[in-house]
């Protein structure tokens, strides 16, 4: 987990604790609150959920905290650990009196007697603790609303869960139970509908009015003893079933076997986790807060019913909620993200990796004389390119109006006449904009670049020049190459202010590539260099390479940062190298036929809009 992510969470516990609380973050599956130390596991909610966005993992993670906080704040500990003994006493004392049923020294009655106390003993912390889980996040809730939205993304995972993976258990008790909890933890809810199938089979008469007590015990009981109270009135509901329950127990010990060995019952599959939740074994000093509700306390059976059937409109809105918040935090985490590279390309002193160099040669190398060798074809593609560009540079100026149209914004006020007709009555105006241009050539020179791959790369450069000296577009050209691990060395062959002479263009057939590839260093030195020069103009930067480079992350970010600051584009282009061009640069383009240049070029301009 990330340091930041860590610390926030540590934030949180301090800023929520109702006493000095310690979080320890560890590599568990856990979450809990043992005395003053709240264990959180780092991969808890993959208990729950196999696959998470990673602002969702996040917002898990504070739900669960937030839950424990709750525990912290509101439960009483002392009540809950008599109930948790009661249960294991109750236990132990069924199965003495099995044996002392078996050995006749008790009569059937004192069986049945002790046998009832038992199905309720074990079954009260289950529903004491469902109701406690949902009443702890709608008090952390009502009393913090800034950690709803965490509390019920962490519950509806929990619950979805549940749904997914039932408890396995043969007794019917027990699946009426595990209905029972859901609907105390999370409110009989649409998402709840389809699994909760035993209770009204079974307990028809009593269906609705469980699902009022459980409403009662979740969203208006204060204390934890209130909820113990209402628990058992759910219980006593549930005595048709219970009583068949007891029968059953009766059954078995008269066909001489023990209690103690039913490990596939529910309160046996929940023992351990009742036992953490409850703090069994654990004297605590610290004295419970009464937990807050929004609703008065005598609330009538329909105002019950009312409020069941708002939370079960209100699910989409929560799921809603959870989605608009995992979207606000992944923006802001981008935004962040965004601002602490600014401020670091700002302040970076990228001029201390650029070894700057003069063009040391003036006459063609072997590959420069290749490629010149075919300069009326690229003479010949370059006028065909700068046809196109200015083109459609006249045709962005242009201001253009669309009329009879069906939907829009605008009403076409002299056409007004058609919306008994046919309704299009709308217009779309564009107005044009001129933009002055500035372009910056950066030429791939490492020893990748060798063989056919320079020869086409300078064909393509010396047109993209020559297009820009016949449109007076100011430009320069610079080949760039590695050295060592963290330098670049770029060689000047043409500046800004000779651009306009066309008999430099020479100066691009003297490349002669060797030497390792840091694209990214010398894209942001060249991009830092056009965002100083260009002033008010547009800017577009031409990378001619492979794209066989380190940094292409590097390379993408400085790409969307000198976009959204600079109104600089980079555009990479690879002409017959390696379709791997598409992938170093977001605007790549991979030409497989030179002739293609100037259509292919356009095409790509034309969605970045010149």
């Amino acid at each position: 987990m990330p340091t930041p992510d860590r610390t926030k969470l540590k934030r949180i516990t301090d800023l929520y604790a109702p006493y000095p609380l310690r979080l320890v973050i560890d590599d568990s599956v856990n979450h809990q609150l043992k005395g003053n130390t709240i264990a959180l596991g780092s991969q808890a909610p993959y208990r729950y959920l196999e696959h998470y966005h990673p602002e969702g993992y996040q917002l898990m993670l504070e739900g669960l905290l937030y839950h424990e906080l709750a525990r912290a704040r509101y439960t009483d500990f002392a009540c809950l650990n008599t109930l948790y003994q009661n249960a294991k006493d109750s236990l132990r004392d069924m199965n003495q009196a099995g044996r002392a049923f078996l050995d006749h020294t008790i009569t059937y009655a004192k069986l049945r007697q002790q046998t009832h106390t038992y199905v309720l003993s074990i079954n009260l912390p289950l529903v004491v603790h469902a109701l406690e889980e949902g009443a702890l996040d709608n008090a952390m809730g009502i009393a913090y609303p800034e950690t709803w939205t965490a509390l019920m993304n962490a519950r509806q995972t929990m619950t979805h869960h549940t749904l997914s993976h039932p408890p396995k258990t043969p007794f019917l008790m027990d699946q009426i139970i595990a209905e029972i909890m859901l609907i105390a933890t999370y409110g009989y809810r649409y998402s709840l509908k389809a699994a909760i199938t035993q209770l009204p089979l079974y307990l028809p008469d009593a269906f609705e009015a469980i699902r009022q007590l459980a409403i009662r015990g979740r969203l208006l009981a204060q204390s934890t003893p209130e909820r113990v109270t209402i628990a058992k009135q759910i219980l006593t509901l549930c005595t048709p079933v219970l009583q068949e329950t007891v029968k059953e127990i009766l059954d078995t010990i008269l066909n001489g076997s023990k209690i103690a060995g039913a490990t596939s019952s529910l309160f046996d599959q929940m023992s351990s986790e009742i036992a953490i939740s409850f703090q069994a074994g654990e004297p605590t000093q610290v004295k419970p807060e009464k937990a807050p509700t929004k609703y008065a306390l005598d609330l009538s059976q329909e105002e019950l019913s009312h409020l069941e059937a708002m939370e079960d409109q209100d699910e989409k809105k929560l799921a809603h909620e959870r989605f608009a918040e995992i979207h606000r935090r992944e923006q802001k985490k981008e935004k962040e993200k965004q601002q602490a590279f600014r401020k670091q390309t700002e302040e970076a002193d990228i001029e201390k990796q650029i070894l700057l160099m003069p063009l040391s040669r003036t006459t063609p190398t072997a590959d420069g004389q290749l490629a010149k060798a075919h300069l009326p074809e690229s003479i010949a593609r370059s006028n065909r390119l700068a046809r196109l560009f200015k083109r459609e540079q006249m045709y962005a100026s242009k201001s253009q109006t669309k009329h009879h149209l069906a939907y829009g914004r605008t009403l076409d006020t002299p056409n007004l006449y058609r919306a008994n007709l046919d309704g299009h009555v709308f217009k779309k105006h564009k107005e044009g904009q001129k933009k002055d241009l500035c372009v910056y050539i950066l030429v791939d020179n490492s020893e990748s670049m060798s063989g056919q791959k320079i020869i086409n790369t300078m064909k393509g450069c010396y047109e993209l020049a020559r297009v820009m000296q016949t449109l007076k577009i100011p430009f320069a050209i610079s080949a760039h190459k590695a050295l060592g691990s963290n330098q670049v060395q770029l060689t000047r062959i043409i500046e800004f202010q000779e651009s306009s002479r066309r008999y430099l263009l020479d100066r691009i057939f003297t490349m002669h590539p060797s030497g390792g590839t840091h694209e990214d260093i010398a894209l942001e030195y060249v991009l830092k260099e056009l965002a100083n020069y260009k002033r008010k103009r547009k800017g577009f930067v031409f990378v001619l390479s492979d794209g066989d480079t380190h940094g292409v992350k590097h390379i993408h970010e400085l790409c969307a940062y000198y976009h959204q600051h600079h109104q600089i584009d980079v555009i990479g282009i690879g002409i017959q190298t390696a379709p791997l061009i598409t992938q170093t640069y977001p605007n790549g383009l991979f030409i497989e036929d030179i002739q293609t240049l100037p259509e292919e070029l356009m095409k790509l301009l034309r969605q970045i809009s010149i």
